[in-house]
């Protein structure tokens, strides 16, 4: 007798009635699908009700028969049924209907949202829009049912501690976790967008009373001030309709932050009106917008509650302001579009003064004053406007220091003026006025950007947009030290002593001193978050960037001076090489009374020492302009090695005294630079080498030793000489000097020859 079990199946009829169930349910999600997006693509409601009963319907179907294949009867039964290839075959076919319906399901999922979404973005324009949407939310959550995840405890976890998968395209196949829920935050997101462009309008009237408006285009009055731009906004953001004016006493608020300051021919009465006018504009407005998110919570607790999950009242409190933060934000986000470019006539055809004016003014606001919605839109745009100058004003300022050598001084002074913020630079030249502006410019627009002195909290900073104004201060810094150092190797090459001073002593000041007051304060902002942390870095590098180019441009003035002082030399030797007497000149034995002195020295001095005299009050710089030029005085003497007789010794020592004279008559100098040039130790050092060439080359020079040869001084003079060592000690090779004492032979011998020749 054969022990293997027979079974008998009790119902065959069930698995065929669920194979036919699952084909059919197959067919209808793919024909409510495709209905779902010809009807909202078209534009169809007539049956808009009938279709989302048919798709709530079969939604439901879809998860009553899920649950019946996954029912312990079911696959017990299917797994016992008689082995033919014909229940094998249907088998494989309902797995595979299984899978394709699982697959069509993710279809209408997929739909179901991307319809929600496009309902949303419409919902403004149609109340039945609205409620459609709404509805099809209630039904995208039906389609997300949560899978029974248990802990290892065996209770079931929250919602919120599962894991959720979003649909992002219709080709998925079913999803191994269960789907991420609309709620009521992400429904508000995407109203609140739709919003954005209305919100802007009214934040417009809001601002601007419209009476005023009037007024200006009756006395048809432009005087291109920042009303007049703000004023134009208005009128292109305006409406079809005629906006009216709305007065309720609800509240009593100082909105002072947001008024406009009336012009000076206006009384009293007309300003105060025109701030009770804007403030109750405001009023209305923030008013209004909360109306609209209330009674939008109203309408979704009505026709979809299970958006709001367990919410309670408190909980709608916070989406009420959850609703006007997001409006708010998205306003900021697109106001300053609006503003820039999306109206009739956009500020961006104006004047950059025009839209600098209207940034400084959004600055202006107090957050005690201003509503916290508004106040932090305005300061976003504020921010973006402070972008949008910073880059369109460098690039002008930029340009214009490029041309400010060839361009008319009065076109450049009249671009400046529109930029009054900068330092004036009265003695400087005109590209440092420019280099000036732009830097002046910068660092407002960057310190902008701190809007208190407290600073403590750098997470809040926006890093972010001062990057680019980071940017353009150290290309800027870099730039201006390549051309200071170009135009001062220029201008020494010319000796235009006037322009080179002009440039170090008061264009590269005035930008130095600037920096004085750039905020750069360090930052404590939380390095987890990938993006600041970036932009921390980034923000770090350029600042350490603007301080090694600073030092540089410190450096350049050193290295200017270097070059001033080579050029210095070279000139006093070529004009020297020029108008020096020849050398029989200093070997004569006599020299006519009626000329006691040479011209060259004043010619020389007149030549070089004079511009930087009216050039520059700067001691040092003309005690080493006075240093070079008698050092290249001695060094020409020495390296043509010429010889002086007595007379001509006498006839040089005095030349070098009329140095002293030249400083004593010049009237630039006043007495406390006269004081210290006319004792400088370079003139010491030449009436030391006239002095030697007096002696003859054995004699031995000794400290005490008084020199016969001299001119007679002053009482105070000659009492300060006693006190000082002699002359010749402040000569360093008073043995070679020795060497140019012409003997007595040549001094002879050259009459002589000069006679035989004339015979």
């Amino acid at each position: 007798m054969s022990t293997t079990p027979k079974w008998y199946c009790r119902n065959k009829s069930q698995p065929m009635h669920m194979f036919a169930e699952l084909t059919k349910l197959g067919q209808d999600l793919r024909r409510i699908t495709k209905r779902l997006v010809i009807d909202v693509k078209v534009d169809i409601f007539s049956e808009h009700d009938t279709l989302l009963d048919e798709c709530e319907q079969i939604i439901d179907q879809y998860w009553s028969l899920k649950d019946n294949t996954m029912n312990k009867d079911f696959q017990s039964l299917s797994k016992k049924i008689k082995r033919s290839p014909y229940n094998t075959l249907l088998m494989h076919k309902f797995h595979v209907i299984t899978e394709l319906n699982d697959r069509r399901f993710c279809q209408l999922t997929f739909v179901l949202k991307k319809t929600l979404s496009f309902l949303l973005r419409k919902s403004l324009q149609s109340e039945v829009w609205m409620n459609w949407a709404l509805q099809i939310t209630e039904l995208y959550n039906k389609c997300r049912k949560p899978l029974v995840d248990s802990t290892a405890n065996g209770s079931p976890k929250s919602p919120d501690e599962q894991m959720n998968a979003n649909i992002c395209s219709n080709m998925y196949p079913a999803l191994l976790l269960p789907y991420k829920r609309v709620d009521f935050a992400s429904v508000l997101q995407l109203v609140s967008q739709q919003r954005i462009e209305q919100n802007s309008l009214d934040l417009m009237f809001g601002l601007f009373n419209m009476n005023d408006q009037e007024a200006w285009r009756d006395t048809n009055e432009s005087n291109c001030s920042s009303l007049e731009i703000l004023r134009i906004l208005t009128l292109n953001l305006t409406s079809d309709g005629d906006f009216q004016q709305f007065y309720t006493e609800q509240t009593n608020r100082d909105y002072t932050a947001l008024t406009l300051t009336p012009e000076p021919g206006s009384s009293s009465t007309k300003g105060s009106s025109a701030v009770h006018m804007r403030s109750k504009h405001i009023e209305y407005f923030l008013q209004n917008e909360r109306s609209f998110v209330k009674q939008f919570i109203e309408k979704a607790y009505d026709i979809s509650p299970t958006i709001f999950g367990q919410a309670s009242n408190e909980n709608l409190h916070e989406f009420i302001l959850q609703g006007m933060r997001l409006m708010w934000s998205y306003v900021g986000i697109i106001l300053d579009h609006i503003i820039l470019w999306w109206i009739d006539t956009p500020i961006s055809c104006y004047s950059l003064a025009h839209v600098n004016s209207i940034r400084k003014w959004l600055f202006m606001q107090n957050v005690n004053d201003v509503p916290e919605p508004i106040y932090s839109t305005l300061q976003g745009v504020a921010e973006i406007l402070t972008n949008f100058v910073s880059n369109n004003l460098w690039d002008r300022l930029f340009r214009l220091t490029l041309m400010t050598a060839s361009a008319n001084e009065r076109n450049v002074d009249q671009f400046l003026d529109s930029h009054n913020t900068s330092p004036a630079n009265n003695f400087g030249t005109n590209t440092g006025t420019v280099w000036i502006a732009i830097f002046s410019n910068l660092i407002d627009l960057s310190n902008n950007y701190f809007h208190s002195d407290d600073v403590s909290n750098s997470s809040l900073l926006p890093v972010a947009e001062q990057i680019p104004i980071l940017h353009r201060i150290d290309h800027t810094v870099h730039c201006l030290r390549i051309w200071v150092k170009e135009e001062s190797k220029k201008l020494c090459g010319k000796w235009k002593m006037h322009r080179y001073f002009q440039i170090h002593e008061h264009d590269v000041r005035l930008c130095l001193k600037l920096f004085e007051k750039f905020k750069l304060p360090k930052l404590t902002a939380d390095l987890s978050d990938i993006l600041m942390l970036v932009c921390v870095a980034l923000r770090t590098k350029l600042i350490c960037e603007v301080n090694v180019n600073l030092d540089k441009l410190k450096k350049t003035t050193e290295e200017c001076v270097q070059i001033l002082s080579d050029i210095c030399r070279l000139l006093s030797l070529a004009n020297f090489t020029l108008c020096f007497p020849p050398t029989e000149y200093w070997q004569k034995a006599s020299f006519d009374d009626d000329k006691k002195k040479n011209d060259y020295v004043g010619y020389v001095l007149d030549q070089i020492y004079l511009p930087c005299i009216k050039a520059t009050k700067d001691i040092s710089i003309l005690k080493l302009i006075l240093k070079l030029i008698c050092e290249a005085w001695l060094d020409f003497i020495y390296q043509r090695q010429i010889r002086f007789s007595v007379n001509g010794a006498v006839r040089l020592l005095n030349d070098f005294d009329e140095v002293r004279e030249w400083l004593l008559s010049c009237p630039l100098l006043d007495a406390e630079h006269l004081e210290k040039l006319s004792h400088h130790e370079v003139l010491r050092m030449c009436k030391g080498v006239g002095k030697i060439l007096l002696r003859k080359p054995e004699d031995i020079i000794s400290i005490a030793q008084t020199p016969k040869f001299e001119k007679r001084l002053g009482d105070s003079a000659a009492n300060a000489q006693d006190t000082q060592l002699p002359s010749e000690m402040f000569v360093s090779n008073q043995k070679h000097w020795l060497q140019l004492r012409a003997s007595k032979s040549s001094i002879t011998f050259l009459p002589f020859c000069c006679k035989d020749s004339s015979i």
